[in-house]
């Protein structure tokens, strides 16, 4: 005998149960509400860092990457220690909001 299509197999007949069809499926909308209210820059990341793109040189990636590996840091790690350092005897100014 041939299977009819729409037919539903043996065991799986609770799929189509119309007890269950008052089940509400949030939207799409409703699912992401809160995520779209953060930008994608900080999304999954914690009040003080931020995610940012940046162009440098190959060899002082692979420094960094190397000195990360052997001091057992993340690489976000020695950015921090090497802008403290950098930072640390400078007095910057902030950007005037007209400029931002």
């Amino acid at each position: 005998m041939k299977k009819r299509l729409g037919a539903i197999p043996k065991g799986l007949e609770w799929i189509s149960d119309p007890a269950d069809q008052n089940i509400v499926v949030p939207s799409a909308n409703t699912k992401h509400e809160k995520e779209e209210l953060v930008p994608a820059a900080k999304r999954g990341l914690s009040e003080e860092l931020i995610r940012a793109t940046f162009i440098l040189r190959q060899e002082y990636l692979d420094k960094i990457k190397a000195y990360a590996y052997w001091e057992r840091l993340q690489i976000k790690e020695v950015f921090d220690e090497m802008c403290e350092q950098f930072f640390k005897d400078k007095k910057v100014r902030s950007i005037p909001s007209k400029k931002r």
